[in-house]
């Protein structure tokens, strides 16, 4: 059976949203820029949290969770920092969303290169790497890498026998995995098989701007990384 021992990081939750927010926008903190945006009332103009513009003065900013919130109070987009890119439904998340289901709905064993993805989507390689992190912070490779990935969890907790889950989750060899998965992993696949049994995993729970985070690592390396709401459940 697995042990966990908690690292002990301060709890932060009981801050409010606006205050939360508005040290995100004087830290120009990037990891909160898929979750609000700013306006400023003196200039009409509405930014993303790491605006690398000059801070405004606190009592004449206003938060919204999306853009076009504050596109109809009025506010238009800082062309500095690109707000307009947070749109649903502007041509680069649009672009975004049709490569992530390119991805998924990939074969396994031949996910798409950046070259040929780019091209199925009559795009640039460039834009749609630059686009593509910029809205999702990881490259298509990541993303793909971190799908097979998940795959290869899944069939190891359904019970699956390694060399199988290694073969359903697309990897070309069982090196493959034990040289590059298994820092992932935090373990081997045969201990991540077993639950982890007689493994120490440290774990930490912290705030964060989509809910409570819970990160676990063994002495390898991570080996889980969860979200939710309550920590009780995050810990099970």
């Amino acid at each position: 059976m697995a042990t966990m021992s908690s690292l002990g990081i301060s709890d932060t939750s009981a801050y409010q949203n606006d205050q939360r927010y508005w040290q995100a926008v004087l830290a120009h903190d990037a990891r909160f820029d898929d979750t609000f945006v700013y306006a400023v009332r003196s200039t009409g103009i509405y930014c993303r949290p790491s605006c690398p513009s000059r801070r405004p003065r606190r009592d004449q900013v206003v938060f919204y969770s999306r853009s076009e919130a504050a596109e109809k109070a009025g506010f238009r987009a800082c062309r500095r920092c690109g707000s307009q890119a947070q749109s649903p439904d502007s041509p680069q998340s649009q672009m975004v969303r049709k490569a992530l289901g390119a991805l998924e709905a990939a074969d396994v064993e031949s996910v798409p290169t950046l070259p040929a993805l780019s091209g199925e989507l009559q795009v640039s390689p460039h834009r749609l790497a630059r686009g593509f992190k910029r809205l999702t912070g990881i490259t298509p490779r990541d993303y793909a890498e971190a799908r097979r990935l998940a795959r290869l969890k899944t069939g190891l907790r359904n019970g699956d026998n390694v060399a199988d889950a290694v073969y359903e989750a697309g990897y070309g060899s069982s090196r493959a995995v034990y040289e590059g998965a298994q820092a992932q992993l935090g373990m081997t696949p045969g201990t991540y098989r077993r639950g982890g049994a007689g493994m120490q995993i440290g774990y930490t729970l912290i705030d964060s701007a989509f809910g409570r985070l819970l990160i676990a690592a063994t002495e390898r390396g991570v080996c889980s990384v969860c979200l939710g709401d309550s920590d009780a459940t995050l810990e099970k």
